[in-house]
Order: C-alpha cells, then sequence, then structure tokens
C-alpha cells in the first residue's frame, strides 16, 4: 500500500512539473495578429483615473492601440526600453515596456505622435502596457 501511494505522489508531482515547464517556457502573445482596441493615450488614463475598476474591465489584459505624443524613454537593463506616453498629468502617463527590438529598428525621440500596441496590464500610477511594439 505504502508503494502505491508513494508512486502515485511521484506522478502527480512529475505531472504538475511538466505543467509548469510547459507554462514558463510558452511563447509570448503575437500582437500582430489581433487586432487593438483604438484609444488616445489621454482617453486611456482618464478612464482609469477616473474609475479603474470599470476601466479594467474593458482593457485589462486585451490588446489596446494607443496613439499619443512621447513625453520620456527609459532604457533598462532587465525590462528593456519603456516609453512613456503624454496625458495631460505632469506625473503620471501610460508605460508601454517595447518588445526587444533589432538595431535597425526606428528609434522613438521625446515628442514625437506615435501608436504602440501592446497588452493592458493595469494601473498603479501609470496605465501599463507590456508586450509593445511600434505600428507607426
Amino acid at each position: 500500500m505504502r508503494n502505491i501511494v508513494f508512486t502515485l505522489g511521484c506522478g502527480v508531482v512529475a505531472c504538475l512539473a511538466g505543467i509548469l515547464i510547459y507554462i514558463y517556457n510558452k511563447p509570448p502573445r503575437s500582437l500582430v495578429s489581433e487586432a487593438g482596441i483604438p484609444v488616445t493615450a489621454t482617453e486611456l488614463y482618464a478612464q482609469f483615473s477616473a474609475d479603474h475598476l470599470q476601466a479594467n474591465e474593458v482593457y485589462l489584459n486585451k490588446v489596446v492601440q494607443v496613439s499619443g505624443q512621447v513625453l520620456t524613454i527609459k532604457d533598462t537593463r532587465y525590462a528593456g526600453r519603456i516609453v512613456v506616453l503624454n496625458t495631460g498629468d505632469p506625473l503620471f502617463g501610460i508605460a508601454c515596456t517595447l518588445n526587444r527590438l533589432p538595431s535597425t529598428a526606428r528609434q522613438v525621440k521625446t515628442g514625437e505622435k506615435i501608436t504602440i500596441k501592446g497588452i493592458c496590464s493595469g494601473y498603479v500610477s501609470h496605465v501599463m502596457l507590456t508586450n509593445s511594439c511600434l505600428i507607426n
């Protein structure tokens, strides 16, 4: 009886390990084929700052296509390049973490009007877009 319980326990642990390895190695979503919800940076920030629970129902974990003016650009070691779009609020904006880009990719400049497509991951002080890519 003891051997049966031990064998079943090892089997369950092995199955869980396999599932975790599969989830960890799953590639990120491809945003190229998905249609994004078109919105401006100002509108998106206004909706989240007015009622973030309602905005989460509309935008959370969905592809959003945001257009706006670049406020700042930050290069970080681990997250890569983060572009913050202007929302009219001097302290907060739309923070878009760009995918790793090849060196031949177009460089974004502060003050430039751009459109970014990314997955909305919520609102802390900035509205966060992850896995983002430049549209134009």
